[in-house]
Order: structure tokens, then C-alpha cells, then sequence
């Protein structure tokens, strides 16, 4: 099955991996798939803001939740979580920090 997808058996050159993708983006775009960037697809970036809030506001809430967080101040913190939340957007902390996407 795998032959007839991949010239190459699926496992080798980075040629035959390049022609692959190749193949894959433009059928996709065929359908009318991949055309957006991905980082802009996870937030959400088609021109519908979440709960009526642009990439700014949620940019300005987060650093307003990281002050409050950074001042101990975990009621607000929680405050502007839900928030945004109730706005469609996810929250997620890690160790490169405080990353978004709409729900």
C-alpha cells in the first residue's frame, strides 16, 4: 500500500521526501487545505476573533495575567484565565512561557 503512496517505499531520500511533500501540499490545495500558516490556523487567525477579541487584547490580557501572577496576585490571575476562556481562547504555560490558541 505504502509503495503506491511513496515512490520511494516511504523510508528514503530526502529528494524523494521533498517530491512527497510536494505532492501533498498541492493536492491539498486542490481541496482548498493547507493554505493558512500554521501558527496563524492554531490561533485561530481566519478572520473570527474569539469572543469578539483581536490577537492585541488577548496579547494584553496575558501580560496582565503574567504581572498579577508574577505579583502573587492569583485572584486576578484566575480572573483573567477564565476571561479569556469564556472568550474562546486556551491558555497554555509552559517553560517557554504563556502560549494561546482559540478554542
Amino acid at each position: 500500500m505504502v509503495d503506491g503512496v511513496f515512490p520511494d517505499g516511504g523510508g528514503g531520500s530526502d529528494e524523494g521526501k521533498a517530491l512527497s511533500a510536494a505532492e501533498i501540499r498541492h493536492s491539498a490545495s486542490l481541496l482548498g487545505l493547507l493554505q493558512q500558516d500554521p501558527e496563524a490556523w492554531f490561533k485561530g487567525a481566519s478572520g473570527g476573533a474569539a469572543g469578539g477579541l483581536g490577537d492585541a487584547a488577548i496579547d494584553d490580557l496575558i501580560a496582565q495575567r503574567i504581572a498579577a501572577r508574577k505579583s502573587k496576585n492569583f485572584a486576578e490571575a484566575d480572573r483573567i484565565r477564565k476571561l479569556l476562556a469564556d472568550s474562546g481562547v486556551v491558555l497554555e504555560d509552559g517553560a517557554q512561557g504563556t502560549t494561546w490558541r482559540r478554542a
